[in-house]
């Protein structure tokens, strides 16, 4: 995992703190489909299928109400922003107070020998990022 350094104000003074850098290209469903299939007896076809259909199906499910969660992975649902638009009384709530609806992620946990673990961030080596790499 990769860090910058970054100067933040706290209070009335600034002090450093190590900020994720996140390289300038993701890797997309082509090279997941690749690497998958790679590691396991699946055909690239299959699993291309699975993850080009896997948004699609998990919006159906979160419009329905429903949270989405994956073993290993983790859980989503909808959560609405409505910042700046409440209201005085229960009466007057309602969908033209929302002003955007977002995707909540909250990555898998267990038990690990010193508490919980979160799947997804468990085990990290840092190393600060002085390129420009992609």
């Amino acid at each position: 995992m990769f860090y910058k350094k970054s100067r933040a104000k706290v209070g009335k003074i600034f002090k450093w703190f190590p900020r994720a850098h996140v390289l300038r290209v993701p890797v997309d469903t082509q090279q997941l489909g690749e690497t998958i299939s790679q590691r396991y007896t699946v055909t690239p076809a299959d699993v291309h299928a699975v993850l080009r259909a896997l948004p699609e199906v998990m919006a159906e499910y979160m419009e329905a109400g429903r949270s989405v969660r994956m073993d290993g992975l983790g859980s989503f649902h909808y959560k609405l922003s409505c910042a700046g638009q409440g209201v005085d009384t229960p009466e007057e709530v309602g969908p033209h107070q929302v002003k955007a609806v977002r995707v909540q992620f909250i990555p898998a946990r267990k038990k690990g020998a010193f508490g919980y673990e979160r799947s997804l961030v468990k085990n990290k080596s840092f190393v600060e990022f002085g390129g420009k790499g992609k």
